[in-house]
C-alpha cells in the first residue's frame, strides 16, 4: 500500500468511526434508531416539514419524521428530553396523534400506523387507534372553539408558564 492509499484508508476509517458515534448519539438522545431514514426534522437535524390536512384544519411538525428501512413505512417521533415520567402524558399522546392524523392523510398506506414519544429515560410506541384519532379531532375542535371565545381564563398558577406564553402581552391574567 502506498503512502497516499494508507492516508486515505485512515481518513475513511476515521470518518466511519465518526458516523457510527454520531448515529449512536442521535439514537441515545432522540430515540431515532439506526435502522430508519430521517425524512424531516423540527429539532434542527434536517429541514422541517409542515404537514397539513385542510379538511380537518390540523397542521404540525413532528420532531422527527422517519421511514423504517425494512418496511418502508413512515412514522413520527416526538422527543420530550426533560420529561422524567415513566407513564405517557395524555397531552403528548394527543400531540403525537395529530401528527399521525397528518401522516395518514399525506402518506396513506405508507404510514406505519404508530408513532413514538421519547422521554428522558422512557420510550412509548403509540398505536394509532380509531379512539385516539377521535380524541385528537375532538381536541382540535375544542381548541378552535376556545379560540373563538371572548375571554379565555388562565388555567394555572405557574409564573414560568405565563412567561413563555405566546399571548402573554394580551392576557389580562398573566403572572409574568
Amino acid at each position: 500500500m502506498t503512502g497516499q492509499a494508507a492516508v486515505l484508508a485512515a481518513v475513511l476509517a476515521a470518518l466511519g468511526l465518526v458516523a457510527v458515534v454520531a448515529a449512536w448519539l442521535l439514537s441515545r438522545t432522540t430515540g431515532v434508531r439506526g435502522d430508519v431514514t430521517v425524512l424531516a426534522s423540527d429539532a434542527g437535524y434536517l429541514t422541517p416539514e409542515t404537514l397539513e390536512d385542510p379538511d380537518l384544519r390540523i397542521r404540525g411538525r413532528p420532531d422527527y419524521l422517519v421511514r423504517d428501512r425494512a418496511t418502508g413505512r413512515v412514522y413520527p417521533i416526538e422527543v420530550k428530553p426533560t420529561r422524567d415520567a415513566t407513564v405517557l402524558y395524555e397531552s403528548d399522546a394527543l400531540q403525537l396523534a395529530a401528527y399521525m392524523v397528518l401522516l395518514e392523510s399525506r402518506y396513506g398506506p405508507e404510514f406505519a400506523g404508530y408513532g413514538v414519544v421519547r422521554y428522558r429515560a422512557a420510550e412509548f410506541r403509540v398505536p394509532f387507534t380509531a379512539e385516539l384519532r377521535r380524541k385528537c379531532i375532538a381536541a382540535a375542535e375544542a381548541i378552535r372553539e376556545a379560540r373563538r371565545a371572548a375571554v379565555i381564563h388562565r388555567s394555572h398558577e405557574i409564573r414560568a408558564k405565563c412567561w413563555a406564553c405566546g399571548v402573554r402581552r394580551a392576557c389580562e391574567e398573566s403572572l409574568a
